[in-house]
């Protein structure tokens, strides 16, 4: 039985999940023994309501960990079904704001004095409110700046402070440790298809949360883009204040502009909507194909047209690594699709998904073929980024492959980013901004240098496996002698036979029992004077039993 702190939290999801009709998930999550006997809440959802919609619904009545964690499963095609996906992504994670007496008393403990120290005006109203915290307007005092002559003075500079919302982190533990205990569950009860790992995938989602709660990790996020990019003169990413920012408060340049999804706006301000949505998408294109770092929750609101036409960046909680690998996968994937090759496709994908031994390759590359068949001679103005991403995870998912999450959110990305770029300019092509960046990725493979370097590091790897090589046989020999190997055969394929096998089997245990209770009984019939009344019964089943066993 869990803690008395997390018994009310478990009671709570029960109720919730039974009211919104996902009963049958009590069983497979381990949570039948919180539900309660009687008091069925009744307002309870009516199932007529498609299933993502109630999940997302219930996703929403849980809090800010399980919307973050239905964010996160958004970004996961390869393990969930793209209804259930399209869904998530229409998760909000807005709230009503708490009372701001309580952010400037967070403010100033965390920075250990009052507002008036730091801040020369502070507004009372926050401007956005989410799950885990809020952002309020203000402008720096400047009296409190570090000393040094080379800092301009910042005096009345315009900033936002994000403020974390008290007593979230203790309740966003809390949910962990209950979705850690229930994914441990699942994991030894419950027989998952294909080579989900449903304790790496939960642990996964747990870090990001984590890392997302600490407010000194978007500051890094912000600085890092904004020094990659600092000589772009097309992008915008806010300044940091250190001095003013701890793992609770953050305080950022504020730049004024109009979210991208105030179209209405943009036209106003006689902004080049096409000229924003090339800007913007190269600067994202960038990040990931050349940088490995990129900015992970392009949603509309994140992204801001400046009255200088630049595109500025906000909102780095979330921001995704990309290694040299998987942009190489990312690149090979794209381009086999554009180009007509099965092959490279299929490779990829195997690759990516590490090489699962019990796939059906053949099925597989018949898929594939099916898919690049269905994009292979389309102008690159026709191929939707989206539509084909969603058909890839769609078979990754069926052939139950698990991409590395790095590669699987960079995807997810992408969907967005295209229909962020359509947004802006409904003429704006991804497939056509992107390809001359994943050919400058393969071309770059090829070149002399990368050859060398490639060359190099397999020399290395194979020196290294020479050097190892004795000593490995030779634990090996050894442990095969201690008899410490053991073979585990999972035969697939001989279901019907195994099931016409156990049941001659039963009829064959059925049959010896009724032979041996007829051969009793007719002994002791033959041999042993019984009453008259017994002789009649044992007869009756003598003959009931010979009746059967034919």
């Amino acid at each position: 039985m869990p803690a008395s702190k997390h018994l009310d939290r478990h009671r709570e999801i029960v109720g919730v999940l039974i009211d919104e009709g996902f009963d049958s998930a009590l069983d497979f999550l381990g949570l039948r023994k919180f539900a309660p006997f009687t008091g069925i809440v009744p307002e309870r959802r009516a199932k007529s309501e498609p299933v993502p919609v109630r999940l997302r619904h219930t996703l929403e009545r849980l809090g800010p960990t399980f919307v973050k964690i239905g964010q996160a499963a958004s970004t996961r095609g390869d393990v969930v079904p793209e209804p259930v996906v399209e869904e998530l992504r229409k998760l909000q994670d807005r709230v009503a704001p708490f009372p701001t007496g309580e952010a400037r008393a967070m403010i100033e403990s965390e920075l250990g004095g009052p507002i008036s120290a730091f801040f020369e005006t502070f507004e009372e109203e926050p401007f956005a409110s989410a799950s885990l915290g809020q952002v309020y307007g203000a402008t720096l005092d400047g009296a409190d700046a570090p000393e040094d002559d080379t800092t301009p003075d910042r005096h009345g500079t315009r900033v936002i402070v994000k403020v974390q919302r008290p007593g979230v982190r203790d309740v966003v533990d809390t949910d962990l440790g209950i979705l850690m205990t229930q994914a441990r569950f699942v994991a030894t009860h419950a027989e998952l298809p294909g080579n989900y790992d449903i304790l790496e995938i939960a642990d996964e989602f747990a870090s990001a949360l984590r890392t997302e709660l600490d407010y000194m990790n978007e500051a890094r996020n912000a600085e890092r883009l904004g020094m990659i990019f600092a000589e772009d003169e097309t992008v915008a990413f806010p300044e940091v204040y250190w001095d003013l920012t701890t793992g609770k408060v953050l305080t950022l340049e504020r730049l004024d502009g109009i979210p991208f999804n105030r179209t209405d706006l943009i036209d106003v301000a006689e902004l080049d909507r096409p000229e924003l949505a090339r800007r913007g998408l190269n600067c994202y294109l960038e990040q990931i194909f050349v940088h490995g770092f990129y900015h992970a929750d392009p949603h509309p609101g994140n992204l801001l047209a400046l009255p200088d036409g630049r595109v500025a960046f906000t909102d780095f909680g979330r921001c995704g690594t990309i290694s040299r690998i998987g942009r190489d996968q990312l690149a090979d994937l794209l381009l086999a699709i554009i180009d007509d090759d099965v092959g490279l496709a299929v490779d990829t994908l195997v690759t990516a998904a590490g090489s699962p031994g019990d796939m059906d390759v053949t099925a597989l590359e018949r898929e594939v073929s099916r898919l690049i068949t269905k994009y292979y001679n389309k102008p690159l103005k026709d191929v939707r980024i989206g539509e084909l991403i969603t058909e890839v995870l769609d078979l990754v998912r069926v052939h139950h492959l698990v991409l590395p999450s790095e590669l699987a959110m960079l995807l997810a990305t992408l969907v967005v980013l295209e229909g962020l770029g359509s947004l802006l300019d409904p003429d704006f092509n991804f497939v056509e901004t992107a390809t001359p960046f994943a050919r400058k990725i393969t071309s770059e493979r090829l070149e002399p240098s990368a050859l060398a370097r490639s060359v190099s590091h397999a020399v290395r790897r194979f020196a290294r496996l020479a050097v190892d090589l004795p000593e490995s046989l030779a634990r090996f020999a050894r442990r095969a002698g201690q008899g410490e190997f053991r073979v585990a055969v999972k035969p697939t394929g001989f279901e019907p036979l195994i099931k016409r096998f156990e049941e001659a089997t039963n009829r064959l245990a059925f049959a010896l029992v009724v032979a041996a209770f007829v051969v009793g009984l007719s002994i002791m019939l033959a041999s042993t004077p019984l009453p008259t009344g017994f002789v009649w019964f044992a007869r009756f089943f003598w003959a009931a039993a010979i009746i059967v066993g034919s």
